[in-house]
């Protein structure tokens, strides 16, 4: 015979864990840093907080740095430069409670079809990331290399 189990009895003594897309009211993506604004989470309820990236190719997953500024999720990309170059990265953020854990997948309500990729505006590097925004409002991240232009470099190269 089964034995059953008070709901709330399980939920203090068992670790919870599920996942849920999330719609933004803001973000942005300025030199290494994503910034994103969910519309209805409030940060600072949450012990941890967690930043992942995860490669939609190969399923490798990479942790970010990240930090919490007025309800905002600032994500430092600076690390992961060199790594993310030939392949789009999905964004997993991870809530954490004591015995509770939310995985978000963060995405757009809507599209403007116009503005449905950023390139941010690092001057200081040859690496820039790119954040393109998929029709069903999900993102995706990944960097851009960036040449010299070679017509208006003065060195001559030789063979």
């Amino acid at each position: 015979m089964k034995k059953q189990v008070n709901i709330e009895d399980y939920e203090k003594n068992h670790f919870y864990f599920h996942s849920i897309e999330k719609l933004l009211s803001f973000y942005s993506l300025k030199s290494y840093y994503l910034t994103l604004k969910f519309e209805d989470i409030n940060l600072s309820n949450y012990k941890f907080i967690s930043v992942f990236l995860k490669n939609i190719k190969t399923r490798e997953v990479l942790k970010c740095a990240s930090k919490i500024e007025d309800n905002s999720l600032v994500i430092n990309l600076k690390a992961l430069n060199d790594l993310c170059t030939n392949y789009e990265y999905s964004i997993i953020v991870t809530l954490e409670n004591y015995n509770y854990s939310t995985t978000i997948y963060p995405r757009l309500k809507t599209i403007d079809k116009k503005e449905n990729s950023i390139i941010s505006s690092s001057a200081n590097s040859n690496i820039q990331w790119f954040l393109r925004i998929l029709e069903n409002g999900k993102l995706r991240l990944s960097t851009i290399y960036l040449f010299n232009n070679l017509e208006k470099d003065n060195t001559k190269i030789t063979i």
